[in-house]
């Protein structure tokens, strides 16, 4: 018989269990940043995470995403445990399992559209290939781009360039994609159209979302509403999402 827990794990994307973050550690300038945070993310979830400045949005993001380590607690990326992980099995795990988008697109302008959609997959593979140059160029279809997918980075807009993040950040096809600001160099119209493309291929494939915005319109355009202040959820919220108008 499949234990419970563990058959409930089969369905989490993420878990956090007790998460804390402190900086300075062991100085007289020690400071607690994250108190203890729980928080679990099912498969196919399209959450945001909302809160003022400097309440730890950030510092949490970093830590899901792999990029920085709890100072206590426990932390899950689809199903595995990553405290005893070394830097190599971090770099792996987060390059196979995480998908990022932030407010800026960090495109490298050297490179087309479809190359900067590859590099996630050069990055896991060594060598470019036509394999991977076919997913790209089916990510840049699936975000409307196809017209512009041999132009560098420079000779496309704004919201073209965040849309090609979006491509980028699916290449890998990840069970999580955490997005920080998205849309907060956007327009409102290019806002609306980088927003819905998460939501689509949020509901095409079942990857996971999590999304920090301070824009109080896309946070209600999510399922779930998450709350951090001063380093603690002070709520969590399941929502019925408003449509784009």
């Amino acid at each position: 018989m499949v234990d419970a827990v563990a058959a409930g794990a089969i369905h989490e994307t993420l878990r956090l269990e007790g998460v804390r973050k402190s900086y300075g550690i062991g100085t007289p300038a020690e400071v607690e940043v994250l108190h203890g945070i729980d928080l679990r993310l099912q498969r196919g979830e399209f959450a945001a995470l909302i809160g003022p400045s400097g309440g730890g949005k950030s510092t949490l993001l970093n830590l899901i995403g792999l990029l920085d380590s709890p100072s206590g607690g426990r932390l899950f990326v689809e199903g595995q445990e990553t405290s005893h992980l070394d830097d190599e099995a971090l770099t792996r795990l987060r390059g196979r399992a995480i998908g990022f988008v932030f407010q800026h697109h960090y495109l490298l302008p050297e490179f087309t559209a479809v190359e900067n959609v590859m590099m996630p997959m050069l990055s896991q593979q060594g060598r470019p290939n036509q394999a991977m140059r076919r997913r790209a160029e089916e990510l840049i279809e699936q975000v409307g781009l196809t017209q512009w997918r041999n132009n560098k980075a420079t000779d496309i807009s704004g919201g073209q360039q965040q849309r090609v993040a979006i491509a980028r950040a699916l290449a890998m096809q990840p069970a999580l994609v955490l997005a920080d600001e998205p849309t907060g160099n956007l327009d409102t119209k290019s806002s609306d159209v980088a927003f819905e493309l998460l939501r689509q291929v949020n509901r095409q494939s079942g990857t996971t979302f999590l999304i920090v915005t301070h824009d109080p319109r896309l946070a209600q355009r999510c399922d779930r509403i998450i709350e951090l202040v001063d380093g603690r959820l002070v709520a969590d919220r399941p929502n019925t999402p408003l449509q784009a108008g």
